[in-house]
C-alpha cells in the first residue's frame, strides 16, 4: 500500500505567508506602491498618459490624480523601429512610480 502523500503546508500556513507585514496586507493581488500610496495594478484603477513619436512609444501610469509634474509615475518606452519586434524599456532601468510624466521622451530608458 502507498504511503499518503504528505501535505507540506497547509491553507493558513500559505495564507500566512502571503501576508505583507510592511503594508499590512494579504498579497494575493499584484499592488504597486507610487511612493504614497498602495495601489491596485489593474488598468482601469491607474491614470495613463500615452506619447507616440514615430516608432516609439510612451506609456506612463499613476495612482488617479497624480499631477504629470509629479514623481509618481512609472514610465516605459516601446521602440518599433526593428521590423516585427517590440523592444520596451523602462525609465531609469525600473518599475518603480518614481518619475515624472511632463516630458517621457526625455527620460532615461534601459
Amino acid at each position: 500500500m502507498a504511503e499518503p502523500t504528505k501535505i507540506e503546508k497547509s491553507v493558513q500556513e500559505i495564507e500566512n505567508l502571503s501576508f505583507d507585514p510592511a503594508f499590512n496586507v494579504a498579497t494575493r493581488e499584484v499592488l504597486g506602491f507610487d511612493g504614497n500610496t498602495l495601489q491596485r495594478m489593474t488598468a482601469d484603477a491607474m491614470a495613463i498618459k500615452i506619447t507616440v513619436d514615430g516608432n516609439i512609444t510612451y506609456i506612463a501610469y499613476a495612482a488617479p490624480g497624480t499631477a504629470q509634474a509629479t514623481a509618481g509615475w512609472q514610465c516605459r518606452k516601446l521602440d518599433t523601429s526593428i521590423s516585427n519586434t517590440t523592444v520596451i524599456t523602462w525609465a531609469d532601468g525600473d518599475a518603480s512610480f518614481d518619475n515624472s510624466a511632463t516630458d517621457l521622451a526625455g527620460l532615461n530608458y534601459s
